[in-house]
């Protein structure tokens, strides 16, 4: 079983999809393949410099909408 249920990608493609953007836009923005975008959409994680492209790219703070999903207990 997975620990962290999150999917980055589908944050990523559902973002792009409020935003009226495609993927061919966000491969622009990027400056990478399309292919490769498409990629980026299927992982269910990403390394945070890819994260932090993307986001910055799209003005988004996906690692806002990550850390939503956690609850920290105070020791």
């Amino acid at each position: 079983m997975n620990p962290y249920p999150i999917h980055v990608g589908s944050l990523v493609r559902a973002e792009l999809t409020r935003q009226n953007q495609s993927v061919t836009w966000l491969a622009e923005q990027l400056g990478i393949e399309r292919t490769n975008c498409y990629r980026f959409l299927r992982a269910q994680s990403l390394h945070v410099e890819q994260l932090m492209r993307i986001s910055i790219a799209m003005k988004h703070d996906f690692f806002a909408d990550l850390s939503c999903h956690f609850t920290f207990v105070k020791h």
